[in-house]
């Protein structure tokens, strides 16, 4: 007997998701293709824009298919590629890197929820697909010698177990060195925040509504906050800080985007910071740690729902699918 399963629950969020996502950055990425100067990443903004649309495209014919309402995501009314050049071809690049890397994890970690077969073959080609795009930005970052780097530590010399709880919260008022785990993830953390400062440094002086140019500054003022945290851990533990992001911003004042997409672009970064600090919390042992990812989370969470009260009086956010409101049926009026 032939299986026909409709889309579950899970498989719909991942469509819509990857949808409003690439969207979103196919728009980005074509107003770093109009203004770019550099020809050592021609080729590579372009396969970034054949990686978006295969999403969106591909997303598009399964809900047509499953007669799923389209989702409005992102179209050309969200860009002006008419603009000039709001950010360096180096950051254009390094977004890409960010960019790819995101895609590629969340692609990953939507397969354990997918059933169907031909969407469980839809993301894990996406996944191959984005994780080759990152090696390709990796690859020209580091011909450039502009590849972000974490912080370097002396090698190990030997593997032992631990024998004080001093390991957790520190002796007398002093913390132990930091893992490389540790490391890791504020070199993470700090690189996200470094990336969203220089976007929505941008955004606010391209908004046309002042509440959205006022939110942008908010949001860069947080993003050197968290930066400067996360530095200071770094230079009590004497360690060398990691190399900074291009922050190049030209004067121009001609917004590439709408403010509907900037919004969204700014929303996923602090979704995927939130994301961060969470699996930082996981990761790190030392007590201090865990305080600073837990009060840094909640000013991200209050900044975000600010920005969905934006988004949401705009008229901006667009509803993600959900289930059928049956009190509301059961008291619609006969």
């Amino acid at each position: 007997m032939e299986h026909n399963p409709k889309l579950v629950s899970s498989e719909v969020a991942a469509l819509w998701s990857a949808y409003m996502q690439n969207s979103m950055a196919y728009c980005t990425v074509q107003h770093f293709a109009s203004v770019n100067e550099d020809t050592d990443i021609t080729d590579i903004l372009q396969t970034a824009l054949t990686d978006c649309r295969f999403v969106v495209n591909g997303v598009k014919q399964i809900f047509e298919k499953e007669k799923h309402a389209i989702p409005i995501g992102f179209t050309q009314e969200d860009v002006n590629l008419k603009a000039g050049r709001l950010y360096s071809d180096l950051f254009a690049l390094r977004y890409i890197k960010y960019m790819a890397a995101a895609g590629t994890a969340a692609a990953a970690a939507l397969l354990e929820v997918l059933a169907r077969n031909d969407i469980r073959e839809f993301f894990s080609k996406t996944s191959d697909m984005f994780m080759k795009l990152y090696n390709h930005a990796c690859d020209l970052l580091l011909k450039k010698g502009a590849f972000i780097r974490s912080p370097t530590i002396a090698p190990m010399e030997k593997a032992e177990y631990l024998q004080s709880e001093s390991f957790l919260s520190g002796l007398m008022g002093k913390h132990r060195p930091l893992t490389a785990i540790e490391l890791a993830h504020i070199s993470k953390n700090t690189e996200t925040n470094s990336i969203g400062r220089t976007f929505v440094a941008g955004f606010s002086q391209t908004a046309k509504a002042p509440e959205v140019r006022k939110y942008m500054e908010t949001g860069a003022e947080i993003a050197a906050k968290h930066e400067t945290v996360f530095r200071q851990i770094l230079l009590e533990d004497e360690v060398s800080f990691p190399s900074t992001w291009d922050s190049t911003i030209t004067q121009s004042i001609d917004a590439p985007f709408s403010d509907k997409l900037m919004m969204f672009q700014t929303n996923s970064l602090t979704a995927i910071s939130v994301a961060g600090y969470g699996a930082a919390i996981g990761a790190s042992l030392r007590k201090d740690l865990a305080g600073h990812y837990t009060r840094l989370v909640a000013e991200i969470l209050q900044y975000t729902n600010d920005g969905v009260n934006i988004m949401i009086k705009n008229r901006w956010m667009e509803q993600p699918p959900q289930n059928v409101d049956r009190e509301a049926l059961r008291n619609r009026s006969v």
